[in-house]
């Protein structure tokens, strides 16, 4: 058919029928990952309508000869035609929610701990997953454990219906998204409003917690250190005079700040021959923990993560890189125990001063 022919079914069809509209501006926000699924899947959240009214409409495009079936069972466009297709999608496709203005009234209600962690969980990770995952497994176990397997799935159609984000899946890669037109400064406003919340809401009393010991061990290790015998021991083996002998050699801490890309409270700490990464968070994610690369590190939480055990602690790493042998991962919970796959004082004089007693070995 000539373009001005296919131009014009369009038209009509988007003209005739609200649906189509929504459906063809889902095409806009996949970007090729429109199977069948992902389609009936955001489509049901937006309309509220059910999964055969659907397939109707994916049948009368095929029909119209205005999308076909491609090698991976996703709808596309029909071939050549792509350039008004597109410009039909973008203009079917709503703006995006205010995503701002959703963690505004989040953080406001304090049970709404759940939307703030899923908009979280989906600020940090590409739709690629990690690790052998896929995001949208990530994202669904990391929400279920944390709050259970209803609350996600009311989630997921709650942020489609809004125009928050979508769903998309073809072959092994399956995701949630963000809007693709969501402003950058608008996410980068999120952000910001997701690591005030985290730094100053949730994890304020923890952080502040780890911070006074580990501020007490570096002390006291150095007024321990710095005494003068050891200090014209120090000078005499490094040949050195003893007026150059720092105490930051012999014990440091640098402090919490907030990290940009997990939005943890990070630190790290020197005491003699030892040195440590500490984070402070709330909750940990598979994806969190395959992502961090520095090492050695203790993950400081308020509940140990449910994938925590020898066995599935393996095979969370299975896919990872570094992979688990070169990685030093301390998980510790204050007062209740701590999980760790290396050994060092730096760490067990932590873990003993925040009050945990047992320490199994993954």
């Amino acid at each position: 058919m000539y373009p001005e022919e296919y131009r014009s079914i369009i038209s009509g069809l988007i003209d005739a029928n609200e649906d189509i509209k929504t459906l063809l501006g889902l095409f806009y926000q996949l970007k090729g990952y429109t199977t069948e699924e992902a389609l009936v899947k955001n489509f049901r959240a937006m309309t509220g309508k059910e999964e055969d009214d659907c397939g109707v409409l994916l049948k009368l495009l095929r029909k119209k000869s205005i999308i076909k079936i491609g090698a991976y069972d996703e709808y596309l466009c029909l071939s050549g035609y792509e350039a008004i297709f597109d410009r039909f999608a973008a203009e079917c496709s709503p703006p995006p929610g205010d995503l701002a203005d959703y963690i505004d009234k989040a953080v406001l209600d304090e049970g709404e701990k759940a939307k703030l962690k899923m908009i979280e969980t989906l600020l940090k990770m590409g739709k690629h997953g990690a690790g052998g995952f896929t995001q949208y497994a990530i994202i669904k176990t990391a929400i279920a454990e944390m709050f259970s397997p209803a609350v996600f799935q009311s989630l997921e159609n709650e942020f489609i219906a809004r125009n928050l984000c979508v769903y998309g899946k073809k072959q092994t890669t399956e995701f949630l998204a963000l809007y693709q037109n969501q402003r950058e400064d608008t996410i980068e406003e999120a952000k910001e409003k997701l690591k005030e919340w985290k730094t100053n809401k949730l994890t304020e009393t923890l952080r502040k917690t780890v911070e006074k010991e580990i501020t007490e061990l570096v002390e006291g290790a150095r007024t321990k250190m710095m005494s003068e015998k050891r200090k014209e021991k120090l000078a005499e083996t490094l040949s050195i005079p003893e007026s150059e002998m720092i105490g930051d050699t012999f014990g440091y801490f640098s402090g919490f700040s907030t990290d940009g890309s997990f939005l943890f409270s990070t630190g790290n700490a020197l005491v003699e021959h030892d040195s440590l990464y500490i984070v402070v968070t709330d909750s940990l994610s598979i994806y969190e923990a395959i992502e961090w690369k520095n090492f050695p590190v203790l993950f400081i939480t308020e509940h140990i993560p449910k994938w925590i055990d020898k066995s599935k602690f393996e095979a969370v790493f299975k896919d990872a890189y570094p992979k688990l042998s070169d990685r030093e991962i301390a998980i510790a919970v204050p007062n209740e125990v701590a999980y760790t796959n290396y050994k060092q004082g730096l760490l067990l004089e932590l873990v003993n001063r925040l009050g945990i007693r047992k320490v199994w070995e993954l």
